[in-house]
């Protein structure tokens, strides 16, 4: 036993240091952190503190080819850290395909099925295409106006945009919890940042924003509605992070849309959206990765994908709801969270949008109702999965996998750490946003509303933290007294009155969530996205036979189409003399 303890802390050391050595390597260098680098070393230091909590679940989680699986983490941070250093150069698409071809090993542990291999499949076919589009934007002159189109675009694949998002739920549905909240809280995040530091500082054509924009509004629409609807916990997280994506691509949209704007107001809101990005982004990765490796464990314990069947088994974690609860407690907007933080400070910008003249905000104002829907269904989400998962009895005779007090002191240290930050950033806040790579983006009005909400945090967490104190002294006098339950009234303490997730999202599904999932609870937008890229790419065979045997007018058909084609790069070339393009 002592040994496999040795093993372990050997195995966290090896994968916290490829974890943190980019950061090291990173403050040594000659980057400019105070300014145009600042992002960098955002990512870099969520990826070293989620680094450790995410092989702190592996240690709990995997009960065998650990050895495999801490390698494959050792080369996923390292890789992933010379993206991040990496800069414009080849190395750049090199190392993020082998960032993502190393989940082959954290996948390991998991036993491969149609899941497992369809979860893989996604995950590198998105970063594959995203890094082809990277390749194309290295190969390009710095500042060329189509190489910054096409690093938007790979970016805007790779972190699941609106459109781009189909591999995530895919991703999510058969992948282990802890490799799901390294890609959530990093690998996600890691184009925004990227865009932070190549795209932004450039003037983009303002029709690229106006695009962006609603299509952003509408995934976090999206996103949310199908995340409250669907019943695989794992796959309604998916959705969530689609709508938490989209928001923090919405926040950027908002800031290069009038950041050379030279009305103050607007050019204010700009910069007032720059300091909600960050503040969103570290809700996004610690929030969320807390909620993947929480309801992920949980359904690890029964092996169920149905959110129903799952009903109390996070009972049986023996981990406290408040510690349990940090991450819903978060996206629930409770004050003292990082999903307070961020929440409120977006209703306060937009309190201050309503206040502008009506033709500068006429094109933010008719998307706020489907934002502030998506938000709110998104929460709700997470809410019904805790009160269901961690709240409700579960069966007495229910049969879960193995978990005894070691493997519970492992998930406990993980989310622990993770908790840490969703209650002391909102404390800490007002003396974050004076670090001076963000000082100049905070005007006096927003400076006090972050005193605001730190002064809130202070007092919700201190109520909190004494009315823990007195329930200590209590049990202390009077003893444990009768559990009882929250769902279960007249004192029985029965699973059959435990409340399943549906309750939740059944009342609303005639009226609202029909139009969004099929009886199957598959996306019906996903569906018709996923049949129209697959007549594209099955349009060719509509001019052949259908049969495997050739016929005479298929030739006809060939040549037909390769002198369509011949004739329109032709047409390319002759525009391309003529300054056409």
């Amino acid at each position: 036993m002592l040994e496999d303890e040795k093993k372990s802390i050997f195995r966290s050391i090896l994968v916290g240091i490829s974890a943190l050595l980019p950061l090291c390597i990173f403050l040594s260098s000659n980057y400019d952190i105070l300014s145009v680098d600042f992002p960098i070393l955002v990512g870099l230091v969520i990826q070293a503190y989620i680094g450790f909590s995410s092989f702190m679940l592996v240690q709990s989680y995997e009960p065998k080819e650990k050895n495999k699986v801490t390698v494959g983490y050792i080369i996923f941070w390292s890789a992933l850290g010379v993206c991040y250093l990496s800069g414009k150069s080849l190395i750049l698409p090199i190392a993020l395909e082998v960032t993502s071809f190393s989940t082959i090993l954290i996948y390991s542990g998991t036993e491969f099925g149609k899941k497992q291999i369809e979860s893989l499949g996604s995950l590198l076919l998105a970063s594959g295409i995203a890094a082809l589009f990277l390749s194309a934007w290295v190969m390009l002159p710095d500042g060329d106006p189509i190489g910054i189109l096409l690093l938007l675009i790979g970016l805007l694949i790779k972190s699941g945009f609106s459109g781009f998002h189909l591999w995530i739920p895919k991703v999510n549905e058969g992948g282990p919890s802890h490799a799901l909240g390294s890609f959530a809280g990093v690998l996600e995040v890691f184009p925004l940042l990227l865009f932070y530091r190549y795209v932004l500082p450039n003037q983009l054509d303002p029709i690229i924003y106006q695009i962006l924009f609603p299509l952003a509004a509408l995934g976090i629409f999206f996103g949310g509605i199908t995340s409250f609807f669907h019943k695989d916990p794992k796959i309604s997280l998916a959705y969530s992070s689609v709508e938490s994506i989209n928001f923090l691509w919405l926040c950027l949209i908002i800031a290069g849309m009038f950041q050379f704007s030279i009305d103050s107001e607007l050019m204010n809101l700009s910069n007032s959206f720059r300091i909600l990005f960050f503040l969103s982004l570290f809700h996004h990765c610690f929030s969320k990765t807390f909620q993947l490796f929480s309801i992920g464990m949980v359904a690890r314990l029964k092996n169920s994908s149905s959110s129903d069947e799952l009903k109390g088994i996070g009972r049986l974690l023996g981990i406290s709801p408040l510690l349990a609860g940090a991450g819903t407690f978060s996206y629930a907007v409770l004050p003292g969270t990082l999903g307070f933080v961020s929440e409120a400070t977006y209703f306060y910008l937009n309190a201050r949008i309503l206040d502008l003249p009506i033709g500068r905000s006429v094109f933010l104002l008719p998307s706020m109702i489907f934002i502030f829907f998506g938000i709110v269904l998104g929460g709700f989400a997470h809410i019904k999965l805790f009160m269901s998962l961690f709240l409700s009895t579960p069966s007495k005779d229910i049969n879960i996998q193995p978990f005894g007090p070691k493997q519970r002191a492992w998930v406990t240290i993980s989310l622990f750490s993770l908790a840490l930050v969703i209650f002391i950033f909102p404390l800490v806040l007002p003396y974050f946003v004076r670090l001076p790579m963000l000082s100049p983006f905070v005007d006096k009005m927003l400076n006090e509303w972050f005193w605001t909400i730190s002064i809130v945090s202070y007092i919700t967490i201190g109520v909190i933290f004494s009315f823990r104190i007195f329930d200590f002294y209590q049990l202390k006098k009077n003893g444990i007294p009768k559990t009882k339950n929250w769902d279960c009234g007249g004192g029985y303490s029965g699973h059959e009155l435990s409340i399943p997730t549906t309750v939740f999202s059944e009342p609303l599904r005639n009226s609202l969530g029909r139009y969004f999932l099929n009886k199957l609870g598959e996306s019906k937008v996903d569906t018709f996205l996923i049949k129209g890229i697959t007549y594209f790419f099955t349009l060719g065979t509509r001019f052949v036979s259908a049969t495997n045997h050739p016929k005479d007018e298929d030739v006809s058909k060939y040549l037909a189409i390769s002198s369509m084609f011949l004739i329109f790069i032709f047409s390319l070339l002759i525009l391309g003399d003529f300054g056409g393009l």
